[in-house]
C-alpha cells in the first residue's frame, strides 16, 4: 500500500470515528452539519450500449450530470464475465459524448 493510499485510509478512519461520535450525540452531529462548508450535486446515469455478444461481455458509459442538468464528466467501462474496467472519458474526448448525450436527459432539482 503506498504512502497516499495509508494517508487517505486513516484519513478515512478519523472521519467515521467522527461521523459515529456525531450519531450518539445530537449537539455534535449538529455542530458537524453546521460546518459543512458546501456540497455539490452530482447525477449519475448509465447507459447500457448495445452488444452484439452481451453473454461474453457489456459496456457503457456512466454520465455524471451536475446541478444544472449538464454532463460534468463521463466514465466508459467494459464488463466481461470476470471483470469490470472503468476509464474516465478524456477532456478530448468530453465534448463528443456531450453533443452526443447532452439532450437525451433531462434533470429538474428543486
Amino acid at each position: 500500500m503506498s504512502k497516499d493510499e495509508q494517508r487517505i485510509l486513516k484519513e478515512l478512519d478519523s472521519r467515521m470515528k467522527e461521523f459515529r461520535a456525531a450519531l450518539k450525540d445530537e449537539e455534535k452531529k449538529q455542530d458537524l452539519q453546521d460546518n459543512i462548508p458546501g456540497s455539490q450535486i452530482l447525477i449519475r446515469f448509465e447507459i447500457f450500449l448495445p452488444s452484439q455478444n452481451p453473454e461474453e461481455f457489456v459496456d457503457g458509459l456512466y454520465l455524471y450530470m451536475n446541478d444544472e442538468g449538464q454532463i460534468a464528466n463521463a466514465e466508459y467501462y467494459f464488463r466481461d464475465m470476470s471483470d469490470v474496467e472503468v476509464i474516465n472519458i478524456s477532456e478530448e474526448d468530453l465534448p463528443v459524448i456531450k453533443d452526443l448525450f447532452g439532450d437525451a436527459f433531462t434533470l429538474e432539482v428543486e
